[in-house]
């Protein structure tokens, strides 16, 4: 029973990951059919059907029958694939998920698998109405292998395997659909007598040995569910069939200029050419072939997925681990670091030579912990690519549905990140990049009377910097309006009449629950609701959103967001007896000031200078209601962070030194505080709060804007 459990888990957390694979492979094979694309929509299809079977659920199986139908003859070429097409498959993928997992809304589920069954139907065509076809040949000599791995697998199932509700001949099925075979052999030599066979029972094994160009990790997940109860043994055997070291066999990793080059597009001499001239003109020889004429930017953009195919061919193993875990890992590895900090303290309490001795040793294991950290930070990091490509289908269906022509593009999908991060940015890009649809592309005739390409674009980015990940959703629509945000943040009594005001605020009321400055509500957005969430979201995870815009050219959503949740590098502060954690990204310089360097000034509250301008001064006492040694701030310490909403000076008694924190989440009334992001454990044994700057000038901003009104 338990076995079933855990098969049932298994592959509907593979189906999840398959899904949303798929459909993003849908909407970019309508751009362009691809074989490489097709044929590996169609494992998944092929996937979904035999492990849908062996988990139990024989309706999508029988469902995936005619689906994986219609997809094997799209890579015969007897179906072409377009609009209608891609909106039938998509369709019916989503009828898979509904059948899977459910929905919000299951009111006329029969009617709508009959519907997809039938559409199905429609295009399957039978081998007698097949047009004649000239097989295609494979490439003679050495081309044949290029790309090519060769696996043996020697498979013996338990003889009760039947029992379990798995066909091992599907099994196998799926593995040879995942190349061609090139040797097979059949170990019957556990076949009993007739008399004593009984066809409730496995007897046969097999050794087969297949030529792919599927990476090791997709072969491993055919035998996902049996490999630990049967005798699965697979090795690389590719040695055998492609001879010596030859790159050009082995191909693992092929320049962009060969692939084009094997696939026909251009010539050796042409590619000699433009390598030639990219050694003048230093640039991406992709550019070079493009402005030659040699290939179009869409063949690039195939070689260039082929090269990464071939570079992820690295052989990997790899093994699913529970996050929960990973968390339990984490939170070990947080008590040995407060351990540390305890002995830390012992030893400076010791005579010098003994809590030197002591001390070094700390420092050597201090070392290795930061290294076992790392290890389980870098466990915990997910490339975003399969999140961003959930939102191809997204924009392609609300542009349809919008009447829109625009083209979405991705890039930095290999940016990684904790993978909790990831889960929940989900939602604020969505979000963010229906406003772009929305609002801020035009549709095609008000682009064409502005002089742009019927064509609108978002493009979708992510990148490293500075020890945070950035994600960017621009367009090159209309540009936000100022004078609209203006006139209706005067209207809500937001700004007086008349007033000036800087970019960064007036773009911050664009995040005030029910702000909007749509003419009229639609059923996509322009209801005022959702900004507010995207910035709460976005905050929530020690984030900020920066807005750029240019009028008729386009808008930047820019979010900023830490590497992970987990851990951060902090300075520890003292405000009388209590201890703070300020996040080291946020710290600008420290500070002692001078008496006059102090102003108080009417509706903005206490200054500190830093150099030629003025800045807001905290004073940690007040925030929190505690007693401080300094009540003078020339007396004490300034500590200068910088956030998105500006900068501040934060008044300390005393700084404590630099320190890794693992970070712990507060519950209660004080995880609605926008100044706290979270705690932390101390050597002593003590609790230091985690202050979040961003939060923390905000606040600031607040009370000195509601101040300035009242």
């Amino acid at each position: 029973m338990q076995m079933n459990v855990d098969i049932e888990s298994v592959f509907l957390n593979e189906a999840q990951e398959i899904l949303s694979d798929v459909e993003s492979d849908l909407v970019l094979l309508e751009q362009g059919v691809d074989a490489d694309l097709l044929n590996r929509i169609f494992r998944y299809a092929h996937t979904l059907k035999g492990s849908s079977a062996i988990a139990g659920f024989m309706d999508v199986s029988e469902f995936m029958h005619g689906l994986e139908s219609v997809l094997n003859q799209l890579r015969s070429g007897t179906l072409q694939v377009d609009g209608r097409l891609t909106d039938m498959l998509l369709g019916s993928f989503d009828q898979v998920k509904l059948m899977l997992f459910g929905g919000t809304d299951d009111s006329g589920g029969d009617a709508k698998k009959r519907y997809y069954v039938d559409g199905l139907k429609e295009y399957i065509v039978t081998e007698a109405e097949k047009p004649g076809e000239k097989p295609e040949e494979e490439p003679e000599g050495e081309m044949k292998d290029i790309g090519y791995r060769y696996y043996r697998v020697r498979a013996r199932f338990r003889e009760d395997i039947f029992e379990r509700g798995i066909d091992p001949l599907s099994i196998m099925d799926d593995f040879v659909s995942l190349g061609s075979v090139v040797e097979m052999e059949v170990d019957d030599a556990k076949l009993p007598g007739l008399a004593d066979l009984d066809p409730e029972k496995c007897y046969i094994g097999w050794d087969v040995t297949l030529k792919t160009k599927s990476p090791r990790e997709k072969i491993d997940g055919v035998f996902l569910f049996v490999k630990d109860d049967n005798e699965i043994i697979l090795e690389d055997v590719s040695s055998r069939y492609i001879g010596g070291n030859d790159e050009e066999k082995q191909v693992e990793d092929k320049k962009i200029g060969e692939i084009l080059v094997l696939k026909g597009i251009i010539t050796r001499k042409d590619l000699e050419e433009v390598l030639a001239l990219q050694d003048i003109k230093n640039r991406k020889i992709g550019d070079v072939i493009v402005e030659k004429g040699y290939a179009t930017e869409k063949e690039i953009h195939y070689a260039l997925r082929e090269q990464e195919r071939i570079r992820t061919r690295i052989e990997t193993e790899t093994v699913r681990v529970d996050t929960k875990k990973l968390d339990g890992l984490l939170n070990l590895l947080g008590e040995i670091v407060i351990g540390q900090s305890a002995i830390v303290r012992i030893a400076d309490q010791l005579p010098e030579e003994q809590g030197y001795v002591l001390k070094n040793a700390l420092y050597a294991l201090d070392r290795t912990t930061r290294q076992f950290q790392d290890q389980i930070m870098s466990i915990r990091m997910i490339p975003i690519g399969p999140t961003f490509s959930q939102f191809r289908r997204f924009v392609r269906d609300t542009a349809r549905n919008l009447g829109k022509e625009i083209k979405f593009e991705i890039f930095g999908e290999e940016t990684e990140l904790d993978k909790t991060v990831i889960e929940k940015i989900s939602d604020p890009l969505k979000h963010m990049i229906r406003n772009a649809v929305d609002h801020g592309i035009e549709d095609a005739a008000e682009r064409e009377r502005t002089g742009k390409e019927r064509e609108g674009h978002i493009r979708l980015n992510a990148y490293h910097q500075e020890g945070n990940v950035f994600i960017e959703i621009s367009d090159d629509g209309r540009g936000i309006e100022r004078d609209k945000i203006r006139d209706k943040a005067v209207s809500r009594g937001l700004l007086k009449p008349g007033e000036e005001t800087a970019d960064d605020r007036l773009f911050s009321f664009l995040f005030i629950p029910g702000f909007t400055t749509a003419d009229e509500a639609c059923d996509l957005s322009g209801r005022g609701v959702g900004m507010d969430v995207v910035k709460t979201n976005i905050e929530a995870l020690r984030g900020s959103v920066e807005i750029e815009t240019v009028p008729d050219r386009g808008t930047t959503f820019r979010l900023k967001l830490p590497l992970t949740l987990a851990i951060i590098e902090g300075m520890l502060v003292r405000s009388g007896k209590n201890v703070y954690i300020i996040p080291l990204l946020s710290i600008v310089e420290c500070l002692q000031p001078k008496k006059e360097d102090i102003e108080t000034i009417e509706g903005k509250g206490e200054l500190v200078r830093v150099r030629d301008s003025y800045i807001s001064l905290v004073r940690l006492s007040d925030l929190f209601g505690i007693r401080a040694e300094c009540t003078n701030p020339w007396e004490s310490l300034v500590v200068i962070v910088e956030s998105v909403g500006g900068m501040a000076g934060i008044m300390v008694d005393e700084l404590m030194g630099q320190q890794q924190i693992v970070i712990k989440s507060l519950s209660g009334h004080i995880s609605d505080t926008r100044a706290i992001s979270g705690a932390a454990i101390l050597g002593d044994g003590r609790v230091a709060l985690i202050l979040d700057i961003h939060g923390l000038i905000g606040e600031m901003a607040k009370k000195r804007w509601i101040d300035e009104n009242n």
